[in-house]
């Protein structure tokens, strides 16, 4: 969802080229799927972006392909799906993204190869639709051959900052005047009764009825709990965070509860020890991998360096329908730490938390 209501980082074709000579990972083909984008919500905005391009449908593949993903993945990227935040996930959006795998499981580059895609924010809701229904559409799962997802601060379980935007849109009186504050802060505009998109499907309660359940493929997880926005949409969002996406949606726990880690053995910040308020379970193949105590919404694909990241699992390396992932950890008693052990990714303050999982994967 980056963006999310805000600006995170500043057809149905598809491009198909590899973005430079070091695309790929390790012989998987990479396909990056991006997040909730508010712009597209602003009818002056579509007018002057569809003169600009052409159409809207143009803009919204330029912007994958240029500006959403200008990180870490940008030069690791085989394709792009995009989609409009205008549109509902079950509705326009998944025709959008339904022409574009068809052309992709069609395309002798991507045709039966593995693929690894790789989404953020609402991103991971998109395609856990998606994958529900390739057989629907007549995409063979031979031809459109995934291996595993990556989901970087994954909103499929939903954030409660879209029911206050319901809430707004739809003149509600519980609104208080700082959720209205914080809601305009990040959104750049107050939002429009049936105007407000696929953020309907990130209520909480929506977001978990859509394909809700076991994955047929690997859904490895990317947190963050860090500060963005000032720290403004944190009072509205239940239990740890990364400003955007709320544990019980980026874990994805199997009830939406208030959770300060993705463990019960780990706290987000890499203590070792016992956390009472951690998911009972997750949702079947559904599998933490990574938190970043400093890492906000936008880190987990972007620029931000500086956060100590943690393994959810004392296994340093992870193996996942041959997607293996290999990390080096120390564990070491910190002088905050109040004498318990902290297990962290070593050099992990000066380095981006998705390039930490890029070194870390290959195809075993």
């Amino acid at each position: 969802m980056i963006k999310i209501i805000g600006k995170l980082i500043a057809g149905t074709l598809l491009t198909m080229s590899a973005m430079s000579a070091f695309a790929s990972i390790d012989g998987m083909k990479v396909i990056l799927v991006h997040g909730y984008q508010a712009e597209d919500l602003s009818d002056s905005n579509r007018s002057s972006k569809a003169r600009q391009y052409g159409s809207y449908n143009n803009y919204l593949k330029h912007r994958a392909e240029n500006v959403y993903w200008n990180g870490p993945w940008k030069g690791k990227a085989d394709a792009f799906i995009w989609w409009d935040t205008k549109e509902r996930v079950t509705g326009g959006i998944a025709t959008d993204v339904k022409n574009q795998i068809k052309a992709l499981s069609n395309n002798s580059s991507f045709k039966g190869k593995p693929l690894l895609i790789v989404t953020h924010s609402t991103g991971d809701l998109v395609m856990r639709h998606a994958l529900k229904k390739l057989g629907n559409w007549g995409v063979s799962t031979n031809n459109f051959k995934v291996m595993a997802v990556m989901d970087f601060g994954g909103a499929g379980g939903g954030t409660e900052l879209a029911d206050i935007v319901y809430n707004i849109a739809n003149g509600s009186g519980a609104v208080n005047s700082a959720q209205r504050a914080a809601i305009n802060a990040v959104m750049g505009f107050t939002p429009q009764k049936g105007k407000i998109g696929v953020m309907e499907d990130l209520r909480p309660s929506k977001a978990r009825s859509i394909n809700s359940g076991h994955s047929s493929y690997p859904r490895l997880r990317f947190v963050g709990t860090g500060w963005q926005y000032a720290g403004v949409t944190k009072p509205f969002l239940k239990g740890m965070d990364d400003s955007v996406v709320p544990l019980h949606s980026a874990c994805m726990a199997s009830s939406n509860g208030s959770y300060d880690s993705c463990s019960k053995s780990i706290a987000n910040n890499g203590v070792i020890k016992s956390i009472s308020k951690a998911p009972g379970s997750i949702w079947s193949n559904y599998h933490p991998i990574l938190m970043g105590e400093k890492t906000h919404h936008g880190g987990t694909i972007g620029s931000q360096k500086g956060s100590q990241i943690a393994t959810v699992n004392s296994n340093n390396t992870v193996t996942k329908n041959k997607v293996r992932m290999r990390y080096s950890t120390s564990t070491k008693r910190k002088w905050w730490s109040g004498g318990k052990y902290v297990r962290w990714i070593n050099s992990g303050s000066s380095k981006k938390m998705s390039d930490v999982v890029i070194a870390a994967t290959d195809y075993n």
